[in-house]
């Protein structure tokens, strides 16, 4: 059985102590109230006075009530009404996005480096607001384009940065330096941050890849991941027909197809093992945005369901009892008021 203490508390507890002036206050009005029945004893008979005695007991009694209940109701007085679960907070959201070669290629229209900017886009509209969002941009090395931030239009104005001539220097896809930037991107905390929460919770990553990777050890950089307590969920953007990887300039221009040691020209394919084994590895889930709008939706979910298991808190729900206190009172000082203007005439004459 709940204590009364855990099933009653006050808001204000500090108005509480305005409770020995309401007792100093009814003390003298009731001092003050047998002084005059001393007084009119000399000009009443003693029925009239038991009779106003009487009456004065019962409007005494609806004034003091009326200020105790007026004086506690300044504590803001609650019940407890039983517990809801709600988030405590949002989570820390990294984008790893690939920015390798063959992500211009346009298996899918415009190209997937742009079908991948404008699913992120969405993916900022559709976070919760609470939500911290992070960039990293990744091809033969990670780096953190975008540091964790409430603002999605500076999200937006970093991935609007992200051209063919930025991508240059990244004719490589190493997604295990993605990863690790991400992680590396959502563990860096203030001291106090550190100190209140040393291990580190309440992250994702949303990696956005076609899937393929030159050497990269993705495995070890998935289980670093996974001991974090960070699922990774990916989307798959390309086709398996595949397209040519474009060669491109320094300025940005395309000015042909890559080749292979053979002399073929090189194919870009959607390669969806690794990002399975990824996903599975640290408890994400993969996405192929066929229907973007679709697959976002399953992602919020999955984000909604990620808070509930590792930021959701039972919290007490109190029912304020103060408007019912302010009615009481109010109902006795209508009654105190009936009873002054129904006492006889004497009263008013002894009492002048």
């Amino acid at each position: 059985m709940m204590p009364w203490r855990e099933f009653v508390e006050f808001a204000q507890p500090t108005a509480l102590a305005l409770l020995p002036v309401w007792a100093l206050v009814i003390a003298a009005v009731a001092w003050g109230a047998k002084q005059k029945r001393k007084r009119l004893a000399f000009w009443l008979s003693g029925d009239e006075v038991t009779q106003w005695w009487r009456r004065t007991k019962r409007q005494l009694f609806c004034f003091g009530a009326a200020t105790l209940l007026l004086t506690v109701a300044l504590a803001r007085p609650r019940y407890f009404a039983g517990r809801v679960t709600v988030p405590a907070q949002g989570v820390d959201v990294v984008i790893c996005l690939d920015v390798s070669h063959s992500m211009l290629c346009e298996d899918i229209k415009p190209s997937r480096l742009e079908f991948a900017q404008a699913l992120i886009a969405n993916l900022l509209q559709q976070l919760h607001p609470d939500d911290r969002i992070g960039l990293v941009v990744f091809g033969g090395s990670g780096f953190p384009l975008c540091p964790l931030t409430y603002d999605r239009s500076i999200v937006m104005t970093y991935l609007n940065l992200l051209e063919p001539s930025v991508m240059v220097y990244n004719p490589t896809t190493f997604v295990a330096e993605g990863l690790r930037a991400s992680l590396k991107l959502l563990r860096r905390q203030t001291p106090s941050q550190r100190a209140a929460n040393p291990v580190m919770r309440g992250g994702v990553i949303v990696l956005i890849t076609d899937g393929e990777d030159q050497g990269s050890d993705w495995a070890q950089a998935a289980a670093e991941c996974a001991k974090a307590g960070v699922p990774v969920f990916a989307f798959g953007i390309g086709t398996t027909k595949g397209a040519p990887v474009p060669e491109i300039t320094e300025g940005g221009a395309v000015r042909g197809y890559k080749r292979d040691m053979r002399g073929a020209v090189a194919v870009s394919r959607l390669t969806t093992e690794t990002l399975t084994e990824i996903a599975r590895r640290t408890r994400g889930k993969v996405f192929l945005p066929a229907d973007a709008r679709k697959e976002i939706a399953a992602l919020m979910e999955e984000l909604k369901a990620y808070r509930q298991r590792v930021w959701t808190r039972q919290v007490a729900q109190w029912r304020e009892l103060f408007p019912l206190l302010l009615l009481l009172s109010a109902l006795l000082l209508m009654s105190e008021a009936w009873w002054q203007r129904s006492t006889f005439p004497h009263q008013r004459v002894g009492g002048s």
